[in-house]
C-alpha cells in the first residue's frame, strides 16, 4: 500500500508514551507527528553508498515522519552516467520497538523486481532483467537482481532487504526495508562479485555503520513540511530520470491493537 504525502491512509488511534529515533534511542519529541517530507540536515544524514563512480555526497536527499514510520531517501550520481537511489524505511519506535511492544509494523510485500518498477527510473528507460534474483547475506540479508539500463545496456543491480522481523506480529513482518538499485559508469560490465561488493558499500548509519553523536542524540520531532522537495522525488526532474511516484512509502500497521475490548488491524 503506498500513497502520496497528501492523502495518508486513517489508521487506529493509538495512544503514545515513549517515542523512539531512528536509531532506537528514546527521545522527548512531541507524541503526535504530522506528516512532513523535509530536507536532511547536514551531519543528520543516515544513508551513504560507496561504489564505483559515485560521487561520495548525494546529489538529492529526504527524509519523511508521521506518527508510524520514519524513511529517508538518498539519490547518487556520479561519472559516467553512475547512478543510485535508495530508501530506507523504518517503523517508528515507541515503547517496544522490535520487541513487539509498539504493535508498528511495515507491510511491504513485495520481489526485488516489483521495487525496481517502482523508481521512475525504470519508466524513464529501456531495463531488461536477469531471469532471477539471488540472496546476499551482507551486513543485512538482500535479494539482488541484475539488470540493464537503457539502449547502451548500462549495468546496474537492484537490491531488497527486509529485517529486525516483529516476534509478536501473527504475520511475522519487518520493522524495516531498505531497496533500491545501483548503477555502473557506462562501459562497465559487473559481475556477480562486482554486484555484491557494490551494495556491501551501502551503510544504515546506526544500523551497518557507526552512527554520528548527532544523529544518536537526534530526538523524533516534527518536521517543517516542504512540498516541493516531495513533488520534486515524485516527478524526478523533467526527465523523469529519478525518484518515485508513491514517495513517501505509506506501509506502516498496526496490529493486535487492543482498543475498546477488543484487537483490531
Amino acid at each position: 500500500m503506498t500513497s502520496s504525502l497528501f492523502s495518508k491512509v486513517s489508521r487506529t488511534a493509538l495512544a503514545v508514551v515513549g517515542i523512539f529515533a531512528v536509531t532506537g534511542c528514546v527521545g522527548n519529541g512531541p507524541s503526535n507527528i504530522h506528516p512532513a517530507v523535509s530536507s536532511v540536515p547536514a551531519g543528520l544524514e543516515l544513508l551513504s553508498f560507496n561504489a564505483p563512480g559515485l560521487a561520495p555526497q548525494s546529489a538529492l536527499r529526504a527524509e519523511y515522519k508521521d506518527n508510524y514510520q520514519e524513511e529517508e531517501y538518498a539519490l547518487f550520481k556520479g561519472e559516467g552516467g553512475a547512478q543510485a537511489e535508495v530508501i530506507s524505511v523504518e517503523a517508528s519506535f515507541y515503547s517496544g520497538g522490535a520487541q513487539g511492544g509498539d504493535r508498528h509494523v511495515l507491510d511491504f510485500a513485495k520481489l526485488t523486481r516489483e521495487t525496481l518498477e517502482m523508481w521512475n527510473m525504470s519508466k524513464a528507460a529501456n531495463l531488461k532483467y536477469a531471469d532471477q534474483s539471488f540472496s546476499h547475506r551482507g551486513k543485512v540479508p538482500y535479494y539482488l537482481l541484475a539488470f540493464e539500463r537503457g539502449q547502451a545496456g548500462q549495468s546496474c543491480v537492484g537490491f531488497h532487504a527486509e529485517f529486525n522481523m516483529d516476534p509478536v506480529d501473527p504475520r511475522a513482518r519487518y520493522d524495516n526495508h531498505l531497496f533500491g538499485y545501483y548503477c555502473a559508469p557506462a562501459g562497465t560490465k559487473m559481475s556477480r562479485d562486482d554486484m555484491i561488493a557494490a551494495v556491501d558499500g551501502l551503510d544504515i548509519a546506526g544500523v551497518t555503520a557507526k552512527a554520528p553523536s548527532a544523529v544518536l542524540s537526534r530526538p523524533f520531532q516534527q518536521l517543517k513540511n516542504d512540498p516541493q522537495l516531495a513533488e520534486m522525488i515524485q516527478r524526478g526532474g523533467p526527465d523523469g530520470s529519478f525518484g518515485m511516484a508513491a514517495f513517501p512509502l505509506d506501509i506502516a500497521q498496526i496490529y493486535q491493537q487492543e482498543f475498546g475490548g477488543s484487537d483490531v488491524q
